[in-house]
């Protein structure tokens, strides 16, 4: 852990932290035991790799190729991707400004096994198929878990144009189990069919079309958007001046939630939306993706009100008790009417 920065885990990537009087020390020891385990991990998981071959008749030991090419798919296995050379010295910046930008790395090296005419696609038999493996196995693992969870009469998404695609749904909480590669194949989907489908109404939107329309190049900066890494994301969020209700953001509170671990922020959103799912959290601690969240208030409102035995009286009652949110419902009306969602 003592190494340059650029060889640090991207969890560990600061040593900032680590100086902070007492509470820096279990910092680093915690630093430290993450980092020999991960890397006691991709030792043993590369000569196995090395065994196993040598089985086969092979002799990597004295083809370095080939040895590279196995450490690269530990790598990308394991999370720690490799990048273009131009972008290895930087990775300590792009760790500044992007979430694990390794870890980015690594699920589109498997994703693609094209990567440039440097993918494993073109690599010996023998890591072709050790990376095929891999990915076929995964891709077994995570339809089998989705496939007993819709058995057992849990909601699961199908849609790949739809943020819920490959995730187990209980009420508003989404429980992401694909480990980073379900955001770029929907991504690619999206962009692909020209089609985005709302997670929060399961309406078909057509990119480029109806009232403020939604194109792929937003998409695209969306998913650039997620992957910020919290000082950056909270410099987009005051450019932005909004959150994604459209609710003027109090800086001093973005600015905190920066502060919360990620898991704790996950505990929090699913206590408020539904305590009897607090429970769920556990799956956090194991690296599974917990998600909650609800259609916008205005959205909702605005649903109750088309619903209304006399829609005109319950309009007029908002605007004199709550002229604030009369404004956000009008303007989701508007935005409802031309993009044709079906609140």
């Amino acid at each position: 852990i003592n190494t340059k920065l650029s060889s640090r885990e991207e969890r560990y990537m600061s040593s900032l932290a680590e100086k902070i009087p007492i509470l820096g020390r279990g910092i680093r020891a915690t630093n430290r035991a993450y980092t020999a385990m991960a890397s006691k991990l991709r030792m043993d998981t590369f000569s196995t790799l090395v065994k196993n071959f040598e089985g086969t008749g092979l002799n990597p030991k004295q083809d370095d190729a080939m040895l590279r090419n196995i450490a690269s798919l530990v790598n990308d296995s394991t999370g720690r991707g490799s990048m273009p050379k131009a972008l290895e010295e930087a990775a300590p910046l792009l760790n500044a400004f992007f979430f694990s930008p390794r870890l980015i790395a690594s699920r589109l090296n498997l994703l693609n096994p094209f990567g440039k005419g440097e993918g494993y696609i073109f690599q010996s038999a023998p890591i072709r198929k050790e990376y095929l493996k891999t990915m076929l196995s995964f891709g077994t693992m995570v339809a089998t878990v989705l496939g007993l969870a819709k058995a057992s009469g849990l909601e699961v998404g199908v849609d790949p144009r739809s943020a819920d695609f490959g995730k187990i749904k209980i009420g508003n909480t989404r429980i992401d189990i694909a480990g980073g590669f379900q955001q770029y194949l929907r991504i690619a989907s999206q962009i692909i069919s020209g089609k985005y489908v709302s997670s929060v109404t399961g309406k078909t939107i057509t990119l480029g079309e109806g009232y403020k329309p939604l194109t792929r190049k937003q998409i695209l900066l969306r998913g650039l958007e997620s992957k910020e890494a919290p000082i950056f994301s909270f410099l987009s969020t005051l450019l932005e001046g909004q959150d994604f209700e459209g609710n003027k953001i109090n800086p001093l509170k973005e600015l905190g939630k920066r502060f919360v671990p990620m898991m704790v922020g996950d505990l929090m959103d699913l206590y408020k939306d539904d305590p009897s799912l607090l429970p769920l959290g556990i799956l956090s601690t194991f690296g599974l993706g917990l998600q909650t969240y609800a259609p916008p208030e205005a959205y909702i409102k605005l649903n109750g009100i088309r619903n209304d035995p006399d829609p005109t009286k319950a309009w007029n009652e908002l605007r004199s008790t709550d002229p604030k949110l009369a404004q956000k419902v009008e303007r989701a009306g508007i935005e409802s009417s031309f993009n044709d969602f079906d609140w």
